[in-house]
C-alpha cells in the first residue's frame, strides 16, 4: 500500500508554524507612483484574455471548430439530399438532438473561461533593477509560502493598501514582466485570485 500525505488541518497549522515568519519590507529606493485604472482598462482585463495562448485557444475552439464541423455537416446533407431546413431526407423522419446537445456544451465551456481577478492599481517605477528586484523577491515569498498577496506586493514597493489586498494575490507570476511606460517602468502582473 502507498504512503499518501495525509490533509488535515492539524497538520497544516503545524507546517504553518514551522514556516519563518512572513516580514515583507519596501525594497525600492526610488520614487513609486501608483497609478488606478481607467475604465477602459478594466473593461480590457474583463473580456481580453492575458496572454496569446488564451486567445489562440478561444479562436481556434470557439470559431474555426464549429465553422469546419458545419461545413462538413453541409457537405454530408448535400450529398445524402436532406434539406437543411427541415432536417429530413424526404423519406426518413429524425429527431435532432445534436443541436441542443451542442448549445449546452458550449455555454459550459465558455462559462469556465471567464476569470475574473482582484482589481489592484498599477505601480510605476523610476528604475527597471528595482523593478526587476521586486519581481525577484516576489518569486521568493512564492517559493517561501506558496503565494503572495497584492499587499506583500504593495509592502514592497512602499504603497499603502487596504485590507482586501491580503486576500487576493498569485501563486505563480511567470508571466509577470517589467515594461517601459511614459513615467517609468510598470510591473505587469497576471490577474490576483483569491487566495485561500
Amino acid at each position: 500500500m502507498e504512503d499518501y500525505k495525509p490533509n488535515s488541518h492539524k497538520l497544516k497549522e503545524e507546517r504553518e508554524a514551522s514556516l519563518p515568519e512572513k516580514k515583507v519590507e519596501k525594497i525600492v529606493s526610488g520614487s513609486v507612483k501608483s497609478k488606478k485604472k481607467n475604465g477602459i482598462q478594466k473593461i480590457t482585463d474583463v473580456f481580453i484574455p492575458e496572454d496569446v495562448d488564451n486567445v489562440k485557444t478561444y479562436v481556434f475552439e470557439d470559431v474555426i471548430v464549429p465553422a469546419v464541423k458545419d461545413i462538413i455537416l453541409d457537405t454530408v446533407r448535400a450529398f445524402l439530399g436532406i434539406d437543411k431546413k427541415s432536417g429530413r431526407n424526404s423519406n426518413a423522419s429524425k429527431v435532432a438532438y445534436r443541436s441542443y446537445y451542442d448549445k449546452d456544451n458550449r455555454r459550459d465551456s465558455n462559462a469556465t473561461r471567464i476569470r475574473t481577478g482582484y482589481d489592484f492599481d498599477d505601480i510605476i517605477l523610476d528604475n527597471r533593477g528595482e523593478a526587476e528586484d521586486v519581481l525577484a523577491r516576489m518569486d521568493e515569498l512564492i517559493d517561501t509560502y506558496g503565494l503572495v498577496s497584492v499587499a506583500d506586493f504593495y509592502d514592497l514597493v512602499g504603497v499603502s493598501g487596504n485590507y482586501t489586498d491580503n486576500k487576493y494575490g498569485w501563486s505563480n507570476i511567470r508571466s509577470a514582466s517589467v515594461i517601459r511606460v511614459r513615467d517609468g517602468y510598470m510591473i505587469k502582473l497576471p490577474k490576483a485570485l483569491p487566495l485561500n
